[in-house]
């Protein structure tokens, strides 16, 4: 199974996708398997309570895990999953 990441969590991974092994059912199996290859990506993508921070985007099939069952939101092979790390900017 694939996850992209973009902007500031592509350099900790090394590039624009990694892959994850296809036994994840939830989207909770997939950032636990993402925080054991690359621990440095856990402080980003998870708070000291375990829930995905607040403003990290986690798109499965393009909905965001907020609006289905969080980290419970059940993934298959074919899921395609997103991360977007905080955005800040705009105009003046």
């Amino acid at each position: 199974m694939e996850v992209r990441l973009y902007a500031t969590l592509r350099p900790i991974v090394g590039g624009r996708s990694v892959k994850v092994l296809d036994r994840c059912e939830t989207i909770g199996d997939v950032l636990a398997e993402l925080s054991a290859g690359y621990p440095e990506l856990a402080p980003h993508l998870v708070g000291d309570d375990g829930a995905v921070r607040q403003y990290v985007a986690v798109m499965v099939n393009g909905r965001d895990i907020r609006h289905l069952g969080g980290l419970d939101t059940p993934v298959d092979a074919d899921s395609g999953i997103d991360i977007f790390p905080p955005v800040a900017g705009g105009r003046d």
